[in-house]
């Protein structure tokens, strides 16, 4: 979980200020796609022994919350592989005019389908780090910055892809870095104090 933070991080700082086929052409847009979509890889695995580190411990809250943050860290890992890795590059090649804002790639069904399931996977992010401070296993610093912070993400993200572009930079930015901030420090805690992954060691 700590290098999916870091690289979390990284990735939206890369990122181009943009999604048009301007911004998708860039050098470094295929980069920042895949580390991205690797990241959320590591940070899925990184969920899954935080699950296992806490157990019982989290309670209804905490599964609901998993599950939720799980399948949106999967979506995210997917959209930035085969969405941003692969197809966006190749529309941006044959069809640059689809990628236009208010044009048919950011405008279609599927993808606004997939757009709510990412952002209920920040949801679920957000109830697992309640859950998470509640048990008292871990050091809570991690689960605060996430508390405090996904709700942010959540509001800010459709504002800056859709409402403000120009934004979007200083957006992406502040949100990877404070968000992945939050999940070095779950992985930090994970991997200094292993514990008996039943989540039946003392608060630490």
């Amino acid at each position: 979980m700590m290098l999916g933070g870091i690289g979390l991080a990284v990735e939206l700082i890369l990122h181009p200020p943009g999604e048009t086929a301007k911004y998708v052409l860039e050098p470094v847009w295929g980069l920042a796609h895949w580390l991205g979509a690797f990241a959320w890889l590591l940070i899925l695995f990184g969920l899954i022994g935080l699950y296992a580190r806490q157990g019982e411990r989290i309670g209804r809250l905490g599964f609901v919350g998993f599950v939720m943050a799980v399948a949106g860290a999967a979506l995210t890992a997917g959209t930035l592989m085969i969405g941003g890795g692969v197809l966006q590059p190749v529309i941006a090649q044959g069809a640059p005019q689809l990628l236009v804002l208010n044009g048919p790639f950011f405008t279609a069904l599927s993808l606004k389908f997939v757009g709510g399931l990412i952002l209920a996977g920040f949801i679920g992010l957000l109830l697992l780090a309640i859950a998470t401070l509640r048990a008292g296993i871990l050091p809570s610093i991690g689960s605060w910055v996430l508390i405090l912070l996904v709700p942010v993400a959540v509001v800010a993200v459709p504002a800056v892809l859709f409402l403000a572009p120009g934004l979007q930079q200083i957006g992406q930015t502040s949100l990877g870095v404070l968000v992945g901030a939050g999940l070095l420090a779950w992985g930090y805690a994970l991997w200094r104090d292993p514990g008996d992954m039943d989540g039946t060691a003392p608060p630490t």
